[in-house]
């Protein structure tokens, strides 16, 4: 669960970042092609960032790069009785899940509703699109690539006029931003921006598709009486490309404003130190966790190494190595290390009580003979969990030892063990 916070935290505070800078730098630039651009990117780059918090740390503790084993996962056999903060976990999750199926039930509901229309009505060719005539007081809209307009629509030349606006729906393909924000608002749906994003994706649209209208040689005070008429009153289907929105005065304004693009793309240069700034925070916020928790038994920094590969060991002057030519091997590979943890790693019994989890980085030296040396808890959790790594790593079997230029040498490793509770507990970090 606490994986998961931390997940909608730092996306959730990306969004925020990048929107803000929207509304503040984008809002009023008449580079529409560029907003939609900036307003997907947003989304998705949010969407995604968290993701980025251990590219960068994995594989450095204290500052230090070591060969970093894959991680043991350990989980105990039986839970312990659940904590009060299991509870609310579980009820915020099943809050979060709720809403997230409310939403996609809304969907299906409007996607059967438009079905329905098209099959009630049928499916005609107008000005070389699918156009459904409808008899429902609704908003003229579209939806993939089927017009649908009221039969109250008026005249044959206003019909025209919102087909061409529809047709640049259409051809846009604005359809596949609003299924990407339909998917972002299931899974974002308690962040009140993901609602700002979407009214704002929506007025660009409709900013791109007056923009086209006009392109097309109608007249725009015409136009936008015929704008002032359909837009007031009538329901609206939010995964669709409606005619009309309550945006209106907006996009008269946009209509007179002169187009600014290289305006806009030079604005948008601007988001690139903040991109940076979001990107070096979150991938390094699990590498900053690591330093303020490394154990005071850390080894100290070491001397000048005497070449790319090594460095001098400061107690025994004997060299010890990082990366070697054969690399040490657990007896019997991997697997046989996995299991030679999952059979003596015992999970805590504090630890369980507490429900506490997470990651233990060890790190160890294979000695020429394979033997286990210089264990220590670079960065621990607490609970017996650190002892309990220590213990069972130094009683490892003896490994095949790394070798360099054919001679049996020293190696380091970093090797995290996930102590991880089951559904009863909180989830690892």
């Amino acid at each position: 669960m606490k994986e998961l916070s931390e997940y909608f935290i730092q996306s959730g505070v990306s969004m925020i970042i990048l929107y803000g800078f929207y509304w503040l730098i984008l809002r009023k630039e008449t580079c529409f092609s560029c907003n939609r651009a900036f307003l997907l990117f947003a989304l998705l780059f949010s969407a995604l960032i968290p993701f980025t918090s251990h590219l960068f740390s994995n594989n450095i503790i204290s500052g230090q790069y070591y060969a970093m084993l894959e991680p043991i996962i350990i989980i105990p056999d039986i839970p312990a009785a659940s904590s009060t903060s299991f509870g609310l976990a579980t009820v915020l999750l099943w809050v979060y899940i709720s809403g997230a199926i409310i939403n996609i039930v809304r969907i299906m509901i409007q996607v059967s509703r438009i079905l329905f229309l098209a099959q009630k009505s049928g499916i005609h060719r107008q000005g070389g699109m699918n156009v459904v005539y409808t008899d429902k007081n609704v908003a003229n809209f579209s939806f993939f690539n089927i017009v649908f307009l009221s039969k109250t629509v008026g005249s044959k030349e206003n019909a025209e006029r919102i087909i061409t606006h529809e047709k640049a729906h259409i051809r846009q393909k604005h359809f596949i931003d609003l299924i990407i924000i339909e998917l972002m608002t299931t899974i974002f749906w308690f962040n009140p921006v993901i609602w700002f994003y979407r009214r704002s994706l929506v007025a660009v649209h409709e900013y791109l598709a007056d923009e086209y209208v006009l392109s097309q040689g109608v007249e725009k005070i015409s136009y936008q009486k015929l704008l002032v008429t359909q837009s007031f009153g009538l329901p609206v289907f939010a995964l669709a490309n409606n005619f009309n929105q309550s945006l209106i005065k907006r996009r008269f304004i946009m209509m007179s404003k002169s187009k600014s693009k290289f305006k806009t793309l030079f604005r948008l240069l601007l988001v690139l130190p903040v991109i940076f700034i979001i990107i070096f925070t979150v991938s390094c916020s699990d590498n900053t966790e690591t330093n303020s928790t490394v154990s005071s038994e850390a080894p100290p920094p070491p001397p000048p190494p005497s070449d790319n590969l090594q460095k001098l060991d400061t107690i025994t002057k004997d060299v010890v190595f990082k990366v070697v030519e054969v690399m040490p091997e657990f007896p019997g590979g991997d697997e046989a290390r996995n299991n030679y943890f999952s059979k003596n790693v015992k999970y805590p019994e504090v630890a369980r009580k507490e429900g506490i989890s997470g990651r233990v980085f060890v790190t160890f030296v294979v000695e020429k003979d394979g033997s286990i040396a210089d264990v220590k808890v670079l960065r621990g959790i607490g609970g017996g969990c650190d002892e309990e790594a220590v213990r069972v790593i130094e009683n490892m079997p003896k490994w095949i030892p790394g070798k360099q230029r054919g001679k049996d040498v020293r190696v380091q490793f970093n090797m995290p063990i996930v102590f991880k509770l089951n559904g009863a507990y909180k989830e690892i970090e």
